[in-house]
């Protein structure tokens, strides 16, 4: 990390005047960003070349690796977060009906709709690709599971060992497999393929503060265009041109802004509201680079809040490094889960449960989750995007901080550079 990244990452959460961030040059000659002496066109011609296939394909010798020493002959994955991990392929969810076969001793075979073979013959480094056609404009149909029997047929699966994501694999999928293959054994591989997941190596991380400097940068775009009458949209609008600009290829969930919202709940989408002084707003970022994500959600205040709402987010602000503390290999998310119910109720801020404290994430939202019926222990290179949250329910509002951390054996990791608390924006 730069001497100005560090500086920048040490801030405080007031008095923010100029936060200056930039995506932070790293080892790894491949992933690495932009320096100061980066021009316009040395960053497409960078971003042109950089996309490398092999990564996935890595990506796809670990998931083979598994199914060798488990005597699995093929996984079918049919969850898009997860054939893109192994493909590093952007699927449209319209094309309902995608999956890659990752098999065992030879390359996989992705398997999607007629429209999406058109592109992806060209792009990837998959070579066995195989498609299933609509009936459009008087196109002779061939459905998704006759072409996912042939291919299991051609590989000679009749007694093989077929892992399947349970509980995301299409029914009618599952059941044809039951029917088509009765001599064979499947196995659910879903705890398999998000161990593989969770745990990242040094260029899965590299992707990742990437992206996650493209979050932060979108931040500093609300500090700068925040003023009086400006809508959700038009905020959005600067947010999202800068997180283009620096390499974001889509979002993989709408970005989200909602001004006066006390309490802070997510899934609004930008409007045409304005903002007005002293409100509290949020904002949610979901840039993707690589098919590799970032989860930004972070409560504002426009002007200065009132004094309980300050109570409020002085006692998070110092709940959060208590919580960061916690975060180290061997720790049980289920045991960390409940000291922060009970240490914001020992705050006087008792959790009404709504949110998870945390999920995993990389090219989708993958495990450890932080709920009560699940206990992961956490290991090296997981990373973590931690939604700390408060709620007042006697003044009906909420403080709601998400970041990304990777759990180190020395140290955490803080992959989001933004600081940690409230930002106050002054009025203009």
């Amino acid at each position: 990390m730069s001497a100005a990244a560090k500086r920048s990452s040490r801030r405080g959460s007031r008095g923010i005047s100029r936060c200056s961030y930039r995506i932070c040059s790293t080892r790894s000659s491949r992933w690495a960003g932009l320096s100061s002496g980066t021009t316009e066109t040395d960053w497409k011609r960078s971003c042109d070349s950089m996309m490398n296939y092999s990564f996935f394909r890595r990506n796809a010798e670990k998931v083979r690796a598994e199914l060798r020493k488990r005597g699995i002959d093929v996984m079918i994955l049919t969850h898009q977060q997860k054939y893109s991990y192994v493909s590093g392929n952007f699927h449209n969810d319209f094309n309902l009906g995608n999956c890659i076969f990752v098999w065992a001793d030879q390359e996989p075979t992705l398997l999607v709709a007629i429209a999406e073979w058109r592109r992806l013959k060209y792009e990837g480094y998959i070579k066995d690709i195989r498609f299933w056609k609509s009936p459009y404009s008087g196109m002779e149909p061939v459905s998704f599971l006759e072409v996912a029997n042939q291919i299991l047929h051609e590989h000679d699966c009749e007694q093989a060992t077929i892992a399947v994501e349970l509980p995301s694999i299409p029914y009618r999928l599952y059941h044809d497999l039951e029917t088509e293959f009765p001599r064979a054994t499947i196995v659910d591989g879903e705890k398999m393929i998000n161990d593989i997941m969770m745990i990242k190596d040094e260029e899965e991380l590299e992707i990742t503060r990437r992206v996650c400097a493209m979050g932060d940068a979108a931040q500093q775009k609300i500090i700068e265009y925040a003023r009086v009458g400006i809508t959700e949209a038009e905020l959005m609008g600067h947010c999202e041109q800068e997180m283009r600009r620096l390499g974001a290829t889509w979002y993989y969930t709408p970005n989200q802004c909602n001004f006066g919202a006390r309490i802070g709940g997510g899934d609004h989408l930008p409007s045409g509201k304005i903002l007005r002084r002293n409100d509290v707003f949020y904002t949610d970022f979901h840039p993707v680079w690589h098919e590799y994500r970032t989860d930004t959600f972070r409560t504002w205040c426009f002007g200065e809040p009132s004094r309980e709402f300050r109570k409020m987010t002085d006692t998070i602000e110092g709940i959060i490094p208590e919580l960061n503390a916690k975060l180290v290999p061997g720790a049980s998310t289920k045991e960390i889960e409940h000291w922060y119910h009970d240490r914001l109720a020992q705050a006087g801020y008792p959790d009404n449960g709504s949110v998870p404290l945390g999920h995993g994430i990389g090219t989708g939202h993958l495990p450890p989750y932080f709920m009560d019926d699940e206990d992961v222990t956490l290991k090296p290179n997981t990373l973590i995007s931690v939604n700390s949250h408060i709620y007042d329910l006697n003044e009906d509002f909420a403080f709601t901080l998400e970041y990304i951390v990777c759990v180190k054996e020395r140290k955490l990791e803080l992959l989001t550079k933004f600081p940690l608390g409230l930002v106050c924006i002054p009025i203009k």
